[in-house]
């Protein structure tokens, strides 16, 4: 396993999806590629940062915010 798909994995671990947003756990995806098909947006959004973190050129903060915002926008 990827290193970006165990840090993904470990987000996905986290409680708070299940608990705050409500999601099962069968549907929490196990890769970073499965995260970025998501259909659910605080999954999308996790996999947007993960993948910008662990790529190859640097993006910095605003861009970043700027790709999930935008998403987010769209998804909604």
């Amino acid at each position: 396993m990827a290193r970006k798909d165990e840090i993904f994995k470990n987000f996905m671990e986290h409680e708070s999806l299940t608990e705050k947003y409500g999601i099962p756990q069968a549907e929490l995806p196990t890769s970073l590629a499965a995260g970025l098909n998501s259909e659910i947006p605080v999954i999308k959004s996790i996999a947007l940062i993960v993948q910008s973190l662990e790529s190859t050129t640097a993006m910095n903060d605003t861009s970043l915010r700027g790709v999930v915002t935008s998403y987010l926008n769209s998804a909604i």
